[in-house]
């Protein structure tokens, strides 16, 4: 059973995006990442989940692109629109909905599931709502903490203890492991494709930017990265 209000405070944690951005280097590896990530084709259509302020999302519109961002945070949509080129308004949409009550009219060439996954209740929900809005030729890549790495857990376990400290009553994130997310995908017809990992640090967004952003980028190259717990997955059918 779903418990409500988790899901409430889950909410409540993002709808003041200052304080989840704020010195975030992590955003801009994520974004690094999944440029890397996205498959060469032409025109293609993009659906963001939990899009945040879009920066992941945004910079992969093309000339001929689309893009749908839904985030259930209006101030993270706000920001999402100052993000988005004159040249691209037209082709750059925007939902306002809680994702579990998020229905696509339609299937898309790219999916994107980036820091979501550990802040709902139910996992595999969100997994299956992402293998039905993923066009038949199409991707997806969703981003979680693998709890099977000793990283990850180490990662889980610290950041717990300092939401604790400094955001008491926040909500408790959703634990998973690689072969979690694996399975739930492979029941719906999808293989992981590619792979990428890094370390995720809690508590470095309290350090100088310019130390947070070299200590980011080093979490997030060989041969540290390798060892992370955090897992951004390509899935295709």
């Amino acid at each position: 059973m779903v418990d409500e209000s988790e899901r409430e405070r889950a909410k409540s944690a993002f709808a003041d995006p200052t304080q989840y951005l704020r010195n975030n280097s992590y955003i801009t590896l994520r974004a690094q990442a999944v440029r890397r990530m996205v498959p060469a084709t032409s025109a293609k259509s993009i659906l963001d989940l939990g899009c945040g302020d879009g920066r992941i999302s945004i910079p992969l519109v093309g000339d001929a692109d689309e893009l749908l961002l839904v985030d259930a945070s209006k101030g993270m949509l706000e920001l999402a629109v100052q993000h988005v080129p004159a040249a691209m308004v037209d082709r750059v949409h925007f939902e306002c909905r809680d994702i579990a009550t998020f229905e696509p009219t339609r299937q898309f060439d790219l999916v994107l599931c980036i820091g979501l996954l550990a802040h709902v209740p139910n996992p595999g929900s969100l997994l299956e709502l992402i293998s039905r809005c993923v066009a038949p030729t199409g991707c997806a890549l969703v981003q979680f903490t693998d709890n099977s790495c000793l990283l990850g857990r180490a990662s889980n376990w610290l950041g717990a203890v300092l939401r604790r400290l400094f955001h008491p009553g926040t909500h408790t994130l959703t634990r998973m492991t690689i072969d979690d997310v694996l399975s739930d995908m492979a029941k719906h017809g999808f293989r992981m494709t590619r792979s990428y990992r890094y370390v995720f640090l809690p508590g470095v967004q309290r350090l100088p930017p310019p130390v947070t952003h070299a200590v980011v980028q080093l979490a997030g190259r060989k041969p540290i990265a390798k060892y992370g717990g955090e897992v951004i997955a390509a899935f295709s059918r």
